[in-house]
């Protein structure tokens, strides 16, 4: 072979490592939760959750070891966001992922799940990551047993920077918005009982300029995300983004079973 043939060859496998390096890379989000005053849920969601957090000494397992080990290498996250550690992080929530779901559904499981909710919630607010959202929509929706509390779901179901409003779990809900510009906007959702489909509607004295972004979930199937004749680009494990001046009445619809 050729020494030209050669660079260029050794500078696309460079090129595509590269590529590879920076997708597994993180992207740091940092949304924060909002108050909790702000968010209403409604009634059917709340018989969905757990009346309170179990003690953490209920919890001790291999399980638990592995999830605080996991939360103390976020915590370093927070401080100094690299990929070497971030790819660590990964590898290692992964590898917890398929354990749990192994493990059998029943009440001696319900502190251990707790304290993986929370773990869950850490890395999407860090992250903006789909699925971390899907791990607690999972807990949300599949379990028989109530998991999540009140206080964990108002802690992540939205999220915001600025006036980038992040809506990560699908339930029947609403927050209240105090815009950067002044004024508040509040969304409204409606969904079904298997949160498959979603109605975001806006209630807002004033025109205001949001960044909306919906999680599409990584099993959902030809999703469509809509404003009357308008289709956002919905693609499972994304999130869906809706840049746009939001005015009282509006409405998306979201559909993630077609």
């Amino acid at each position: 072979m050729k020494p030209i043939r050669i660079f260029t060859v050794v500078g696309i496998v460079f090129l595509l490592y590269s590529c590879v390096n920076q997708n597994n890379g993180l992207n740091v989000i940092n949304s924060e939760s909002f108050p909790d005053q702000n968010i209403v849920l409604d009634p059917l969601v709340n018989q969905r959750l757990a009346t309170d957090l179990i003690s953490e000494n209920q919890a001790e397992s291999t399980f638990t070891q592995k999830i605080d080990e996991i939360a103390n290498q976020v915590n370093l996250l927070k401080q100094n966001p690299t990929d070497n550690l971030w790819n660590s992080v990964s590898t290692e929530w992964i590898g917890l992922e398929k354990e749990i779901t192994t493990l059998p559904e029943d009440s001696t499981q319900t502190a251990m799940l707790q304290k993986w909710a929370n773990l869950n919630i850490q890395l999407l607010k860090l992250s903006g990551e789909v699925r971390f959202g899907d791990a607690l929509e999972n807990l949300f929706y599949k379990h028989q047993l109530p998991v999540l509390t009140e206080k964990q779901l108002k802690l992540v179901i939205y999220t915001h920077v600025d006036d980038q409003i992040f809506v990560n779990v699908l339930a029947s809900s609403s927050v209240t918005h105090h815009h950067t510009t002044g004024g508040t906007v509040r969304l409204i959702q409606q969904t079904g009982q298997k949160g498959n489909e979603m109605i975001l509607r806006v209630e807002s004295g004033d025109v205001r300029y949001m960044d909306v972004f919906i999680r599409i979930p990584s099993w959902a199937v030809n999703p469509t995300v809509t404003h009357g004749n308008v289709k956002y680009v919905a693609r499972p494990g994304e999130y869906c983004e809706i840049p746009r001046k939001w005015k009282n009445g509006d409405e998306i619809t979201v559909n993630l079973a077609n």
